[in-house]
C-alpha cells in the first residue's frame, strides 16, 4: 500500500533551538512526497517516507549599510549587502563629528532570497492506528539541500545535509484522501565542509495533500 503527496512548508523564522546558529531565517517550499507501508500492527503502522522539494526559497537578513542620526535627522550610508548570522538592533560603534558632537552608529539591513531544492530520501512516519478519520503520526526525514549559492551566508556550502523530524496530524477525507498537518524541527548544515558553518535550526508548519493506491 502507497500513496502519493503534494506539500507545502513555511517557517518565519530560526534560531538556536538545538544545533544551528543563524538567526531570523525564512523559509518557504513546495515539494512531493511519496509513502510505502513497511509495517501494520494492531496499534500502530510503520510506513516508508521519501520526499522531493524541487522549490525551496530561503529569505535571509543582509547588512545593507550603517544610519546615525544628527540634530534629528538620521544620515543613512549604503553598501553592498552582505549576509549575516544574525540581526543586531544595538549600536555597531560611535564616532566624534563637528565640535566634538559623538553620535551612535547603527547597522541598517535588508533581506535576499537564495533559492534551492532538496532531496529526502531517507525517511519513516510511525502512525497510531483509529477507528477515527484523524490520525496522529510522527517523522523523521533525512536528507540533502543544493542551493544556488551558499546558505545561510556567503564562505559556507552550496551543499547542506538536512534531517527533520516531528508530530503530525493526517485526516482522511475519504478512505483514499488525506490531509496532513506537521509541525516538524528542521536542521541543515554543512558538517563543517565549508569555511563556515552557523546551521540552521527551524520550527517548520509543513501541510500535505496525498491520495492512497
Amino acid at each position: 500500500m502507497s500513496s502519493y503527496g503534494i506539500s507545502t512548508s513555511y517557517s518565519p523564522n530560526s534560531s538556536h533551538i538545538f544545533i544551528g546558529e543563524a538567526y531570523q531565517r525564512r523559509t518557504w517550499t513546495q515539494g512531493f512526497e511519496y509513502t510505502r507501508l513497511l509495517h501494520l500492527g494492531q496499534r500502530y503502522r510503520l510506513d516508508y517516507e521519501g520526499a522531493a522539494t524541487p522549490f525551496w526559497m530561503e529569505s535571509d537578513p543582509t547588512l545593507t549599510g550603517s544610519v546615525y542620526t544628527i540634530n534629528g535627522k538620521p544620515v543613512v550610508t549604503s553598501q553592498a549587502p552582505i549576509r549575516v548570522v544574525s540581526i543586531d538592533h544595538q549600536p555597531v560603534g560611535e564616532f566624534t563629528i563637528t565640535r566634538g558632537q559623538q553620535v551612535l552608529l547603527y547597522a541598517v539591513y535588508g533581506r535576499e532570497n537564495t533559492y534551492a531544492a532538496s532531496l529526502a530520501p531517507l525517511g519513516m512516519r510511525i502512525s497510531a492506528k483509529s477507528r477515527w478519520p484523524v490520525v496522529p503520526s510522527f517523522a523523521i526525514d533525512l536528507g540533502f539541500v543544493v542551493s544556488s549559492r551558499d546558505i545561510p551566508i556567503d564562505l559556507c556550502d552550496q551543499f547542506n545535509y538536512m534531517f527533520a523530524l516531528g508530530p503530525g496530524v493526517q485526516v482522511y477525507t475519504s478512505p483514499h484522501a488525506s490531509v496532513r498537518l506537521d509541525y516538524i524541527y528542521r536542521h541543515i548544515s554543512n558538517a563543517h565542509q565549508g569555511y563556515q558553518n552557523p546551521g540552521v535550526d527551524q520550527g517548520v508548519f509543513r501541510l500535505t495533500l496525498s491520495r492512497r493506491r
